[in-house]
């Protein structure tokens, strides 16, 4: 289709379609959003009545777009908000449950799908949850009902909550501009995050920085979760910056927000999330370099990045931390996580069948290491599904190798790959303590379009 005839078909889509969809998205309401995030984001951290609204305010506006049949994309950018908005909720006290932000973002695409009769789902992610629920009956066994379902709940609701990405995302195809919306819409609640750990930082009377996470400034909240969205937002925010056109304002707008992302996930000490942010633009790297405009963006960008990064960002952090950053990022010591992982695997060779039940690991890994909580999702999936979570294992790579295979274009694969990519990271780091692994591996089911066909439908 030349662009001619793609003009003459697109006039015929009504006004607000064409404003919406295939425009390019305008730097202002951008920055506004952005804006009015901050603002919103320090009101919670001083008022934990404004973040249980806003908690319950955001499942109710998804509740509406995913009944309301219309515009399927809406829903698509309320989970993206919610994966964005969880450890907002977390570091500012809202008054939800501790998994709400899984089950929230599970019930809303539960109902865009009943709503538009879409039932029928991919059948390997399936059968990755069923695979984990026979071993329940032990926890339910050992712990009594209450705790147990304290337990399976948060052991469970991350692989359910995948499930339910998975299945939700088949059927949703995105143009590049319902994408990079989808980013903005999970950027926005990121930068109420780095809000608050800037201001943390910033009021802060004295800061002892030592080898080792830093809950001050993530904000007072866990510096492995806050590190991790702002990671992946920084990588979302470079994404666009790579792809957009020369011209773009947004792109400067957008390399401010991954600066500074970056920088702040740097300054919480945790690790994983530059390394995963890192790794995920590696791997897009590796197929946007095949598109001419996105290669030179990329090499320019990368020039840039180097030059601004090794001779102003790094020693001004340096001198900040008093030399500590530099020596913490060179420190390859993965923290406990190796003993935790060796603690599962002998779990898993004394019950090889079912395992110990979720949640139980934590108390059997005290005989070999310390009662941590499961930091690798792998070795948890096998020390407490036993052979059935070593087969729900092998389902998720099936799984991320035939989305792959499925992405027909270069940005098709590049953010498959980096996405799914990067949801196995953080499952190797953090487990699924958040709802983020879930959605970026849903996401890969997803089939991205061409700007000038139509995604507005369920497939």
């Amino acid at each position: 289709m030349n662009k001619p005839d793609a003009q003459l078909i697109l006039a015929r889509y009504p006004a607000w379609i064409r404003q919406t969809e295939w425009t390019t998205i305008r730097p202002m309401p951008v920055i506004l959003f952005l804006g009015a995030h901050v603002s919103l984001a320090l009101l919670m951290h001083k008022l934990p009545l404004a973040a249980t609204v806003h908690a319950l305010g955001t499942l109710l506006v998804g509740l509406i777009w995913a009944t309301s049949g219309k515009r399927i994309e809406r829903v698509v950018y309320i989970g993206a908000y919610i994966v964005g908005a969880e450890v907002l909720w977390r570091m500012t006290h809202a008054h939800v449950f501790w998994e709400y932000g899984k089950y929230a973002t599970a019930l809303i695409f539960i109902l865009a799908m009943l709503r538009r009769g879409r039932l029928k789902g991919p059948l390997l992610p399936f059968l990755y949850f069923l695979l984990l629920l026979p071993s329940a009956i032990f926890t339910v066994e050992n712990l009594g009902l209450h705790q147990a379902r304290q337990q399976l709940s948060f052991n469970l609701s991350g692989p359910f909550s995948l499930f339910v990405c998975a299945w939700f995302f088949s059927h949703i195809k995105l143009t590049k501009s319902q994408f990079y919306r989808m980013s903005l819409a999970m950027i926005g609640p990121a930068t109420g995050i780095v809000s608050i750990a800037i201001y943390a930082t910033l009021t802060a009377s004295n800061i002892y920085f030592t080898e080792s996470s830093n809950p001050l400034t993530s904000g007072g909240f866990g510096p492995n979760q806050v590190s991790s969205i702002l990671g992946l937002s920084a990588f979302l925010a470079l994404l666009y910056v790579i792809d957009a056109k020369r011209g773009d304002k947004l792109r400067r707008i957008m390399l401010l927000a991954m600066m500074v992302f970056a920088v702040q996930s740097a300054l919480t000490f945790s690790r994983g999330g530059l390394f995963m942010a890192a790794a995920s633009a590696v791997a897009a790297s590796f197929f946007l370099m095949r598109d001419r405009r996105a290669r030179i963006n990329l090499i320019m960008l990368a020039g840039v990045v180097f030059l601004v990064a090794h001779f102003f960002v790094l020693p001004a952090l340096d001198a900040f931390t008093g030399g500590t950053l530099s020596a913490r990022f060179q420190d390859f010591d993965p923290t406990g996580r190796d003993k935790i992982v060796r603690a599962d695997l002998r779990i898993w060779a004394n019950h090889p069948l079912l395992g110990v039940g979720p949640g139980m690991a934590r108390y059997y890994r005290a005989f070999y290491y310390r009662g941590a909580a499961a930091h690798t999702e792998f070795t948890r999936l096998l020390a407490e599904h036993g052979a059935l979570g070593l087969i729900a294992l092998l389902l998720l790579l099936i799984c991320g190798w035939r989305n792959f295979l499925r992405a027909r274009s270069n940005r098709g694969q590049a953010i498959v790959t980096s996405m799914m990519g990067w949801a196995f990271l953080f499952m190797l780091i953090n487990a699924m303590r958040l709802v983020a692994p879930s959605f970026a591996f849903g996401l890969g089911f997803a089939e991205l379009e061409e700007e000038h066909r139509s995604a507005f439908a369920l497939s």
